[in-house]
C-alpha cells in the first residue's frame, strides 16, 4: 500500500446539531408569532329580566391557531370585541394548547347593558382581538392578533 499522505476526513456532527437547533428555533418563532384568530359565526340577541330593560348580547364563535410547526401553548387568553368602534366587552378563556395543524375553538358571549337594543344598525363592523402569552419550543412572548368582519343581522332591534 502506498502512503498518499491523506488522512481520513472527520465527520462534523456538531454542525448538524447546530442546524437542527437553528431550525427548531425558527419553527418556535414561527409558531409564537403566527398566532391567528378567526370569527366564523356571530349572532346578536337580547335577554330580558323582569326588573330591568333588555340587555344586548353578541355571541361569537371561532377558532384560534398558529402557523405552527410544533406544539404551541396559550395562557392568559383575553378576547375583546368591538362593534362599530365601541368596545362591547372582554372575555377570558382557560389555558390551552394545540399541535401542528390543529386549532382551538371558542364560543364567547359579550354583553353590554348600556346600549339600546331597540335601535341597532342592520350591519355592523365587528373586530375581535386576542391577546395571549404564547409558548412554543424555545420561545415565548405575549402576542396579539385580531379579525374583523362586516356582519349583517336579520333585524335592527330585539
Amino acid at each position: 500500500m502506498a502512503d498518499t499522505g491523506e488522512k481520513p476526513r472527520k465527520r462534523r456532527f456538531l454542525g448538524g446539531w447546530k442546524f437542527i437547533i437553528a431550525a427548531y428555533g425558527v419553527m418556535s418563532d414561527t409558531s409564537v408569532r403566527g398566532l391567528t384568530v378567526k370569527m366564523f359565526n356571530v349572532s346578536r340577541y337580547c335577554t330580558a329580566q323582569s326588573s330591568s330593560p333588555r340587555t344586548l348580547n353578541y355571541n361569537v364563535r371561532g377558532e384560534t391557531w398558529s402557523a405552527s410547526s410544533i406544539q404551541t401553548s396559550l395562557s392568559h387568553i383575553s378576547f375583546t370585541l368591538s362593534v362599530d368602534g365601541s368596545v362591547m366587552g372582554t372575555a377570558t378563556q382557560s389555558d390551552t394548547s394545540f399541535g401542528p395543524g390543529q386549532s382551538v375553538s371558542f364560543n364567547l358571549t359579550f354583553t353590554d347593558p348600556t346600549l339600546n337594543p331597540t335601535m341597532l344598525p342592520l350591519s355592523s363592523k365587528l373586530v375581535l382581538s386576542l391577546s395571549a402569552t404564547v409558548a412554543a419550543g424555545l420561545y415565548g412572548s405575549t402576542e396579539a392578533t385580531s379579525d374583523s368582519t362586516i356582519e349583517t343581522f336579520a333585524s335592527n332591534g330585539c
